[in-house]
Parts: C-alpha cells; sequence; structure tokens
C-alpha cells in the first residue's frame, strides 16, 4: 500500500535528481533553517531514498532520531513546509482511526534551468538506435553485479566466521544487510556500503562480550541502521558546507 501510494507522490526520478533539490533549497534557505530544522531535514531525506523524495515516518520517531521533544519537531516541520522545501500528507488508520505515520514530499527547486529542457528533446532522437549495445551492457552489468554479491557473501561469512560458524545467522545477517542498502546503490560506493555492513557484524559480536544479545540479528539491524544513518548525515553536512 505504502510503496505504490509514496510511488505516485515521487517528486524526482532518481537520487541524484533529490540531492540536487536539497543543495538548492539549502542554498536559498540557509539563513531561514534552524539546526532543528536542518536534522529533520537529513532525517527526511534519509528515508526518502528508496521513493525519490518520499519519506513515511512518525512524529515520535523523527523525534528520537533526532533526540528532540516532538513539538520541536513540528515546529520545524512547519517551517520546512513554509519555506516550500517540504509538503506534508496526513495519513489516517484505516480501522482504529487517528493519525498514523505522515507522508512527507521533499519538493523540487521551484526554478527549473532552461538550458536543460532543450538537451533533454535533443537527446530523444537518438534514444531510439543504441538499443541493442544497452543490452549487452545489461547482461555484462548483471554478471559484474552478481560476481560483487557472490563476493560479498563471502565477506560476510568470514566475518561470522572469526566468531561463531553459523551458516543461517550469516544468511539472516546477509539479509538484513541488503535490505538496507538495496535503495543505496548507485548514492553510496559499493565497496563503502560493503565496509559499514562487515564493521556493523564485528561490533555486534564485539557487543556480545559486554552483554548477554539475545537476538544477533535485531542487535545487528539497530547497529547497521545507525551507521547508515551517520553515513547520511555526514554526506548531509558536506551538501550543506558547499553552500
Amino acid at each position: 500500500m505504502y510503496t505504490k501510494e509514496a510511488s505516485k507522490m515521487a517528486s524526482f526520478r532518481s537520487v541524484d535528481e533529490l540531492n540536487g533539490a536539497l543543495r538548492t533549497h539549502i542554498y536559498r534557505n540557509k539563513s531561514d533553517l534552524t539546526p532543528a530544522a536542518i536534522e529533520v531535514l537529513k532525517v527526511l531525506s534519509r528515508h526518502a531514498v528508496k521513493t525519490p523524495g518520499v519519506a513515511y515516518l512518525k512524529l515520535a520517531i523523527i523525534a528520537e532520531l533526532i533526540g528532540k521533544h516532538r513539538v520541536t519537531v513540528i515546529r520545524s516541520i512547519k517551517r520546512l513546509v513554509d519555506l516550500g522545501i517540504i509538503r506534508k500528507e496526513i495519513k489516517y488508520r484505516p480501522v482504529s482511526g487517528g493519525n498514523g505515520a505522515n507522508m512527507y514530499v521533499i519538493l523540487p527547486a521551484a526554478d527549473v534551468t532552461p538550458s536543460v529542457l532543450p538537451r533533454q528533446d535533443a537527446v530523444k532522437p537518438t534514444e531510439t538506435k543504441p538499443k541493442a549495445p544497452e543490452r549487452e551492457n545489461e547482461a555484462i552489468i548483471s554478471q559484474s553485479k552478481l560476481k560483487f554479491l557472490q563476493n560479498t557473501y563471502a565477506a560476510f561469512k568470514s566475518a561470522v566466521n572469526m566468531f561463531v560458524s553459523d551458516r543461517k545467522l550469516t544468511s539472516k545477517l546477509y539479509g538484513i544487510y541488503l535490505a538496507h542498502t538495496s535503495y543505496l546503490k548507485g548514492v553510496y560506493a559499493a565497496d563503502i556500503l560493503q565496509g559499514i555492513g562487515l564493521e556493523a557484524v564485528h561490533q555486534t559480536f564485539i557487543a556480545t562480550k559486554r552483554k548477554p544479545i539475545r537476538n544477533l540479528a535485531g542487535y545487528y539491524n539497530g547497529v547497521l541502521d545507525r551507521m547508515l544513518d551517520r553515513l547520511f548525515a555526514a554526506r548531509f553536512d558536506e551538501m550543506i558546507d558547499k553552500q
């Protein structure tokens, strides 16, 4: 349900377009964006990658992620809406009633550079000619992706085997890694994502020496999620510094 609804609201065709709009919004509104509003925008952007521009989050989750009170989040969202950076779509629980998680749509920058449109029109007539080579490239890419996935699984297996020999656990952790990173491919280099995934494995097992952990897969999920949040936050900060 969410995926279909979100895809209809998607405001960008790619993550690159989303990042470009964010840079423009930050440049224009830097003096009007409070630190809390920037933190909220970071969180929304981090969760608006799978469907470029659309984040589906509860206020309580946003507040927890930025370490601020719910009221601060509400004010920050209002500021982002007023500045034309995001649009809020209120959702309701179909059975129990009341507000559920809201959809937040990051909006495109108001002005589109005119020079971009003619280039797209000029390219269209030539798009039909190179179809055969594209298919060949797709086959090559799919083979390289398969090799990379095999190598990544082997790396996960080695990382887990340093602490325990458990094929089922390895598959679980690897599945969690793929679920978290599948929508980040193309945004970050594959080796960076792999490195974070393996480091999260290491941190998970190191934690077992300090305290008992009943659900290793669940703990790994939390560690990986926090590490990816830090990765995105660092990129977002770089984006702001460049303005």
